[in-house]
């Protein structure tokens, strides 16, 4: 039962991480941009061109706009999330290796690993859409109260706090008042 445990907990994590580095590889991937005189399909064209413009610019590189400040900013802060939701995971592993753990114990772990992981793809997806929506860094922290997202402040008064938000709420499903946006 044990080795069961240990064998569906690693395929867990193996898929989660496979779902993760897909819907990254098929939401950053630049689509192709075909124009039909009087064909309108957006409602805001202006984002929707700009990000186009962007990502079809061979000189354009998202890094080139951030600051060392704000490189290092959210480097540390992904590392330091990453580190966190690793902790957690930890934790469960170990209790789960533990014989004197309780079956609740086992079962809490097991749920808590359940939804690091669903937090952990939910943040990526976030992250990947915000940023084919042409925000050039962003990052996102899904916990119990709600989600947190960091963008550049030049980016955020470009594409307005409403895009952010309803990007947010459907990947998350997270309602309009527990998304908090924070800029640098």
């Amino acid at each position: 039962m044990k080795r069961f445990k240990k064998q569906f907990l690693g395929a867990a994590l193996v898929v989660a991480l496979g779902a993760a580095v897909y819907l990254n590889w098929s939401l950053t991937a630049p689509k192709p941009v075909s124009k039909t005189l009087g064909e309108s399909k957006y409602v805001n064209a202006t984002v929707a061109t700009t990000a186009v413009k962007q990502t079809s610019n061979t000189k354009y590189k998202p890094d080139t706009l951030l600051s060392d400040k704000q490189k290092k900013y959210f480097a540390s802060a992904k590392t330091t999330r990453d580190t966190t939701q690793d902790k957690v995971i930890d934790k469960a592993s170990e209790v789960l290796k533990l014989d004197s753990s309780s079956k609740g114990d086992k079962t809490k772990a097991q749920s808590n690993v359940a939804a690091v992981i669903k937090n952990f793809t939910l943040q990526d997806t976030i992250e990947s859409t915000l940023k084919a929506k042409g925000f050039s860094n962003c990052l996102s922290y899904i916990n119990d109260d709600g989600c947190t997202v960091t963008v550049l402040k030049e980016e955020l008064k470009k594409f307005k706090p409403v895009l952010v938000k309803s990007a947010v709420q459907s990947v998350a499903n997270i309602s309009f008042d527990k998304i908090t946006i924070v800029t640098i």
